[in-house]
């Protein structure tokens, strides 16, 4: 496979044949359709550090029992000759998806191992999945970077799930380096429950239970007229971070990803500390800058069926507008607003892939709309921000990795100070 040329249009195969009964039921979900119109073909890439060199074949064995298993990783997406598509069981061949490029041959130039595996990851984003096979693959670049021993990238086309999907089918695969037969655990949110009977107490929790549901119906009629005026006319302000009028965000140089890791126990202290998650900076009078906040609605209770989690497509716009409606408005949204934030949870502990320890974890994706997405993603003790930006908008990505850094480091200690003047 070649990372480098233009980008593509994703295409299904076609059929003549028709569909019966039995191949209704595997058609693809509304969600997973719209992925394939136009304009709105997007990849998620996961990439993986790795704290130990990574042996080939021993990944390429485990992948069927571990990956295959899901059956959306192990069929076609078909298009009959109505338009409609659905799923087609296939035979997969592990070297058509396992990617082990000769990275002597592509550092010609001599660069150093982290701008190596930079610039692989910019020209994989300038390509896109062979539609005559499922849609994802694997590529392993074992060089030791300042991250990390090796490092791995999974991607896999938006119509196949979600980041949440993801992340379950990441550790449906993996297990505890602890305890290499136990699946790893994810953070789970816990509510205080009062056991106290006490008639006042009661009428109290009531009385904020009321006032909390007020805010709660206000703020959505808030964000609903905003959701709106966004869509229909409501733009940021131009800015270094905004895609400049006339930017062409399809061309062939891609984009650009680079990922930083900081302390988990830390943003805990600095969010415990200030009670919110304030932003502060030097902006100019009347100038608007918004993120677009992707959120997941569904509880995370543990690694949970993939396929469960795929098939929950939030279809509200999509009956509403159609597939056509619903992608210009997924893609207008995003557009308006100076960048877009999405996070999720990892394990809590250290996991392993067939005797591999994993150094960090890193979700992301291209093709969206925006010229600029950060996606956090927990891992044991550490948090790890993955920032994508279209190449050509920002001279130099990662001066901006570095910016993230420092502006934490400097929250944190600005939140240390508060506290140890809060104890003397």
């Amino acid at each position: 496979m070649e990372c480098g040329g233009e980008k593509m249009v994703l295409k299904p195969i076609r059929t003549s044949k028709k569909l019966d009964d039995e191949e209704e039921a595997i058609l693809l979900s509304p969600g997973s359709r719209m992925f394939h119109e136009p304009n709105y073909n997007i990849h998620i890439i996961a990439i993986m550090g790795w704290k130990i060199p990574l042996d080939i074949n021993s990944l390429k064995a485990q992948i069927p029992s571990k990956l295959l298993k899901h059956p959306r990783f192990s069929s076609l997406q078909v298009m009959d000759e109505s338009g409609e598509m659905r799923w087609v069981p296939t035979t997969v061949n592990i070297d058509d998806h396992v990617i082990v490029p000769q990275l002597d041959i592509i550092n010609n130039s001599n660069m150093d191992t982290d701008k190596l595996v930079e610039q692989y990851l910019s020209n994989l984003s300038t390509t896109t999945i062979d539609i005559s096979k499922p849609l994802w693959d694997i590529h392993i670049l074992n060089v030791k970077t300042s991250h990390a021993e090796a490092t791995s990238i999974f991607r896999f086309h938006h119509s196949l799930g979600d980041g949440i999907a993801l992340m379950s089918l990441l550790l449906s695969c993996f297990r505890k380096t602890s305890d290499p037969t136990s699946l790893p655990t994810l953070p789970v949110s816990s509510k205080n429950k009062s056991n106290s009977k006490n008639i006042r107490s009661l009428i109290w929790q009531y009385i904020v239970k009321l006032w909390l549901f007020i805010r709660l119906l206000f703020n959505t009629v808030v964000d609903v007229l905003l959701f709106i005026a966004t869509a229909l006319f409501l733009k940021d302000s131009q800015s270094p971070f905004t895609v400049a009028k006339g930017f062409n965000k399809n061309h062939s140089t891609g984009q650009r990803f680079i990922y930083r890791t900081v302390s988990l126990d830390d943003i805990k202290f600095i969010k415990n500390a200030t009670n919110a998650v304030n932003v502060e900076g030097k902006m100019k009078e009347q100038m608007r800058c918004r993120a677009t906040v992707l959120v997941n609605l569904r509880p995370a209770l543990g690694v949970q069926a993939v396929a469960e989690m795929i098939e929950k497509n939030a279809i509200l716009f999509l009956n509403l507008f159609g597939f056509k409606g619903a992608t210009k408005l997924a893609k207008r949204v995003p557009s308006q607003t100076t960048l877009a934030f999405s996070n999720v949870a990892g394990p809590l502990e250290e996991v392993s892939f067939s005797g591999h320890p994993l150094a960090f974890l890193a979700p992301t994706c291209y093709g969206q709309p925006t010229g600029l997405m950060v996606h956090a993603c927990s891992y044991a003790k550490k948090l790890t921000f993955a920032i994508t930006v279209d190449e050509g908008m920002i001279s130099d990505p990662n001066q901006l990795g570095d910016d993230f850094v420092n502006s934490f480091i400097s929250i944190n200690e600005a939140a240390l100070s508060k506290f140890r003047t809060k104890v003397d």
